[in-house]
């Protein structure tokens, strides 16, 4: 991260603020990091033509965006290789999961209904969850925290990005209209844009994710029970 920041006239804090990063030996090759005071471009791209692939957590270049980098592998510190061993499944049954001690950390951004989950969309990676709802439906912020981004970004369409204390970022995509500005801070369950169908997608729903080291989690692993509508 050092060499990063060093090339791009920033500190490695302020370059770990902005991408929600605790620790640098969690970076991986091929992450992509946000610049944080970087001057942004005149003008955005526009978005191709090809099948949408959700782009990754941060502004993209453009009017109220900040330009992002490829971390490197010379970018990683040495780290030692730790073998973890599994955890023996009892007898007489399977292996089952914990139940993480996250959850129920954050809130549902609104009741709505679950239909896309953390993983796979067909080929290719989802990294948060979908949930419909008609179109003006409010959508809440998780938690408290600060705004990183509230703008438009390609594939997102209007979106909302949010750092909490805790280092865990979350991204509420595809809204109608948008509530908050860039910098703002936000209480938990302030409503911060309206549900709707902005960028790429079939139908009025938010597409909600969760960041911890600026890597997407599964947000079921930091939710409560979904509240029944």
């Amino acid at each position: 991260m050092f060499r990063i920041a060093r090339s791009y006239g920033v500190t490695v804090d302020d370059l770990k603020a902005a991408n929600g990063i605790k620790d640098p030996r969690s970076l991986s090759v091929g992450q992509e990091l946000l610049i944080p005071t970087v001057p942004p471009e005149d003008e955005a791209p526009e978005p191709p033509d090809e099948p949408h692939v959700e782009p990754d957590v941060g502004p993209a270049p453009g009017k109220g965006g900040a330009p992002r980098v490829v971390v490197g592998r010379d970018d990683l510190p040495p780290r030692p290789r730790l073998q973890e061993k599994p955890t023996p499944p009892r007898k007489g049954g399977k292996a089952s999961r914990p139940e993480p001690a996250t959850k129920g950390m954050l809130d549902w951004p609104f009741r709505g209904v679950l239909y896309g989950r953390f993983g796979k969309k067909g080929r290719e990676p989802h990294d948060g969850i979908d949930l419909a709802a008609p179109a003006g439906t409010p959508v809440q912020t998780a938690q408290e925290g600060t705004v990183l981004y509230a703008g438009e970004q390609k594939g997102y369409g209007l979106i909302v990005i949010v750092q909490h204390p805790n280092g865990l970022i979350t991204l509420y995509a595809h809204n109608r209209d948008l509530r908050v500005k860039t910098g703002q801070t936000v209480r938990r369950s302030q409503v911060v844009a309206t549900v709707g169908e902005s960028g790429r997608t079939s139908g009025p729903h938010c597409h909600f994710e969760v960041r911890l080291e600026g890597k997407p989690v599964d947000p079921l692993d930091y939710l409560g029970p979904l509240p029944s509508s």
